[in-house]
């Protein structure tokens, strides 16, 4: 009993360390942002790259269910750019030393090391516990996101051997996701690698035009200041959710393709073997009920056609708003249904 106690304050502590740590940051950025702020006139890191590493954090969190990976990549990140500029300055001739200003230039190079360092951390360190889940579930809303999108560009058609293709592809694969969410047809190995390449490539696909699209013409969508500022920094927010998506199912899709590499040391037959297995090994066995497939083929349905009929935002900050926001409705339509 004692034992057990232990164990689990012991677990409580080590997440609230992490959650302190990043809390206990975040205080310090927000003091040194004021001052900065004040003499310079300009934040230390523009709204929209903070924004853009929140997304980060908030779906590395999602995903890990720990403060762990966010906070310690931070934190090492933060002592590399800070050294760096430290080494760079003490080299430089007729350089003086100031410490605000290394700090200040240390946390302007931050971002671009924290997603350099949490790259390489993902895929070497902690490869598995990174990569999401993948249910029926969310491969039923994938589907329907790609139907969406598919409609939207105005593609819906077979004027070419290139759009027939692309559709009968979409179309097969989306009624097979569509089978499986409302079916208890048992999920074979076979049917689990189906599913979950097919979640690779719209994930993968999604988090491109995503980028794209908040590149091209995703920054200007009202004359008042605040809401652009508030949309801008969702775009960017989301973008941050994306790019983890699009660095996991790069790697798990780019595999598929041989290269001279593996033709003089490995053999291509046992590279495909261990991808395809990790494919079925992060779909989950666990089925989704009926009640959940309905409901959200329901509201995310209402969701694209009432985007698509007015044309409130562009489809890329419309599905990856669903995406990061739909867990939360699906929770509370679980909750209300259980209390009936």
């Amino acid at each position: 009993m004692l034992a057990k106690l232990k164990n689990e304050w012991t677990a409580k502590s080590s997440t609230y360390i992490y959650l302190f740590s990043f809390i206990f940051l975040l205080i310090i950025y927000v003091i040194l942002d004021s001052n900065f702020y004040e003499t310079d006139g300009v934040h230390l890191i523009p709204l929209h790259i903070l924004a853009l590493i929140t997304g980060v954090i908030f779906e590395s969190k999602r995903i890990t269910k720990s403060w762990k990976t966010a906070v310690l990549i931070g934190l090492i990140s933060f002592i590399f750019t800070f050294t760096l500029s430290f080494y760079l300055y003490h080299i430089s001739p007729n350089a003086k030393f100031d410490f605000m200003l290394i700090l200040n230039v240390s946390i302007l190079a931050w971002p671009i090391a924290f997603f350099f360092l949490y790259v390489i951390f993902s895929r070497i360190f902690n490869k598995k516990r990174i990569a999401p889940q993948l249910t029926e579930g969310t491969t039923l809303i994938l589907s329907i996101s790609m139907i969406y999108w598919v409609t939207d560009n105005g593609l819906v058609r077979f004027d070419t051997i290139i759009l027939k293709t692309l559709m009968i592809i979409v179309i097969s694969l989306s009624l097979f996701s569509f089978y499986n969410a409302f079916s208890k047809a048992y999920l074979s190995d076979t049917k689990k690698l189906i599913l979950s390449i097919w979640s690779s490539i719209i994930m993968m696909f999604f988090s491109i035009d995503n980028l794209y699209g908040i590149f091209s013409y995703g920054n200007v969508v009202s004359t008042n200041e605040f809401i652009q500022a508030t949309y801008i920094a969702i775009q960017y927010f989301l973008l941050g959710v994306s790019s983890i998506y699009m660095i996991q199912n790069f790697m798990m899709l780019i595999g598929f393709l041989p290269s001279w590499k593996i033709f003089f040391f490995i053999k291509y037959s046992d590279t495909i073997d261990k991808l395809k297995q990790e494919h079925i090994e992060r779909y989950s066995d666990t089925q989704v009920s009926k009640s959940d497939s309905r409901f959200c083929v329901f509201f995310v349905s209402i969701i694209f056609f009432l985007n698509y009929y007015f044309n409130i935002v562009p489809r890329q900050f419309i599905i990856w708003s669903t995406f990061v926001t739909f867990p939360f409705f699906l929770m509370t339509y679980n909750h209300f249904l259980k209390k009936k």
